[in-house]
């Protein structure tokens, strides 16, 4: 209550949004991801499974991360670009080649993220 009912103390300790620019404040250089919610777990589980075989049955018992991508990091209003990847031109028939070109399909998600370290 004491920064709520002291203009001086609170002109003080808080900045205007208008005047805060945005910062990462330290270089990302490798991280951990963890499937966090049944939702996305299932939603990128039907990217490379079967849709009715999504969720793997060990999300349920036991945390599931995966080595993260230190590019994909990034301030909230930052601009984001569709990645692009070789594809198979008919995912029915892999004789049919590939080509080049933005992913058919793209999860996003919200992150959380805490910093771990000495200090």
């Amino acid at each position: 209550a004491t920064i709520r009912d002291n203009d001086e103390l609170r002109a003080k300790c808080l900045v205007p949004m208008a005047q805060v620019v945005m910062k990462l404040p330290a270089k990302i250089g490798d991280y951990t991801d963890f499937y966090a919610s049944r939702q996305h777990a299932t939603n990128v589980g039907k990217m490379f499974r079967d849709p009715e075989n999504a969720l793997l049955p060990n999300w349920l018992h036991l945390p599931v991360g995966y080595h993260g991508r230190a590019s994909s990091v990034v301030l909230s209003g930052a601009p984001v670009r569709r990645p692009c990847g070789q594809l198979q031109k008919d995912p029915q028939d892999p004789k049919a080649g590939s080509s080049y070109g933005p992913c058919r399909l793209l999860d996003f998600e919200l992150e959380m993220g805490v910093f771990v370290g000495p200090g």
